[in-house]
């Protein structure tokens, strides 16, 4: 991208910031409408919020996205409200109209349109909420508002569901403690997110046929989703909610419409049907990678070394010492054979993985496998004196050469290689993601 003075900013505000996934969904778009913006994530302490909004009028920002824990206080800030935000009493969304500033709420209405997205209507149904936080009230608004007929809101703390209920003013909504005879059952609490619990198991009580909603996107299915679907339920995850509130937040910034066939390749790039394996020869970056891979999806990170660590109770050199390098592979193989049933996660293997061939065929059947291909020059730097590689210790240039020739054939059984010896690990997470969308698309 090339940023000249008539480049306009856009952003998000938070705090913490680190994780936003909205950088790469704002910025993915603008590239591929080419449009001059850029977006950033901007880090704003609590005490500091009217210093930035202030900022937002100074500067001309045209736009920025409000998360945790800013929701509520920016409302302050704004001179006008629309109606969803309004009613629910919280801003994720602002707008500055030529010095005038206008809080959006987009989160209800890209629930909405993720349900939409997957055949499901709300109108006339009889719809339970998990939860009674900020979520639940946009989410128990969205469904009010699109013609539902009952709704239900069940929390740990009866009170706060109540006081939900009561704010938003309307006879079909109130507090309950079952979901008996739900036909639509919606999560949203933060339960279940990267972890597996989950917030609701007496599918039994459900109406037949119901649909079970997650807007938690991280892991892309959530026990509540893989509960549901093993019992033939229609499951409905929290990617497409977090894509359409973007994807709405950005035509309310731009006045510019963003096309399904645009839409589509948003939910190619972040939806991760299958988790992305990479592997390669110690050093050349994998875990790097993998972390880019892990911020850009807003998905999970999984090591497989330290899984192997929290498996065993023992670190890998104390594995490697106690069980020799054999005794290493079969417990490695084991536990491959457990993350190979992970969906919507990102897998760094360990160098060694590739040499047992059944290893990268059982990663195959639910996973794109990527070889990471990197000069000696590469793997020298980033392994020089890591005593936590017993392989490596003590080994000449030339030894290192000959153990990463031995391995190459081990690697031809791999989805795809990608050199990455001359780009950053930005670059490659990149570059697989740009290979993952066209994988998906056949």
């Amino acid at each position: 991208m090339n940023i000249t003075a008539k480049t306009l900013p856009l952003g998000v505000i938070g705090h913490p910031i680190a994780h936003s996934v909205s950088p790469e969904i704002h910025n993915f778009i603008l590239d591929c409408l080419e449009m001059n913006y850029f977006y950033c994530a901007y880090h704003v302490l609590p005490e500091n919020l009217g210093d930035a909004m202030r900022g937002v009028r100074a500067l001309g920002i045209r736009g920025l996205n409000v998360t945790i824990p800013h929701k509520e206080e920016v409302r302050r800030y704004c001179d006008e409200l629309d109606p969803y935000a309004e009613r629910i009493g919280a801003v994720n969304t602002v707008v500055n109209h030529d010095g005038a500033i206008k809080g959006y709420n987009t989160d209800a209405p890209g629930f909405i349109a993720n349900l939409s997205r997957h055949g499901v209507s709300v109108r006339g149904r009889d719809v339970v909420i998990l939860g009674a936080g900020g979520a639940a009230k946009g989410v128990a608004a969205a469904v009010l508002e699109n013609g539902a007929a009952r709704v239900r809101v069940i929390n740990r703390t009866r009170a706060k569901a109540e006081r939900l209920a009561a704010e938003l003013r309307d006879p079909r909504i109130r507090a309950a403690s079952a979901a008996n005879g739900a036909q639509i059952l919606i999560n949203a609490t933060s339960v279940g997110m990267k972890s597996e619990a989950t917030p609701f198991t007496d599918f039994n009580v459900l109406a037949p046929g119901c649909v079970v909603c997650d807007i938690v996107f991280c892991p892309r299915e959530t026990t509540l989703l893989k509960m549901a679907a093993e019992r033939g339920l229609t499951t409905v995850g929290g990617i497409g909610m977090l894509i359409y509130q973007a994807v709405i937040a950005f035509e309310l910034f731009t006045r510019v419409k963003v096309g399904e066939d645009l839409i589509e390749k948003l939910f190619r790039r972040l939806e991760m049907r299958r988790s992305i394996v990479l592997t390669g020869f110690m050093g050349c970056g994998k875990s790097a990678v993998g972390r880019e891979l892990a911020q850009m999806t807003g998905t999970t990170l999984i090591d497989s070394d330290e899984y192997i660590a929290r498996t065993t109770a023992m670190t890998i050199p104390e594995i490697f010492e106690k069980k020799g390098e054999r005794g290493f592979r079969d417990i490695e193989s084991q536990c491959i054979r457990e993350l190979s049933q992970s969906k919507g996660v990102i897998i760094s293997l360990g160098g060694g993985a590739v040499l047992r061939r059944e290893n990268i065929d059982l990663l195959r059947k639910n996973c794109l496998v990527f070889r990471l291909k990197a000069s000696v020059e590469k793997i020298l730097r980033n392994t020089g004196g890591d005593v936590n590689r017993p392989l490596l210790k003590g080994k000449s240039r030339a030894e290192i050469e000959a153990m990463m020739d031995y391995r190459e054939p081990y690697y031809a059984n791999c989805d795809y290689t990608v050199d990455v010896s001359h780009m950053y690990p930005n670059q490659s997470a990149k570059r697989i993601l740009d290979i993952v969308m066209e994988a998906d698309a056949v």
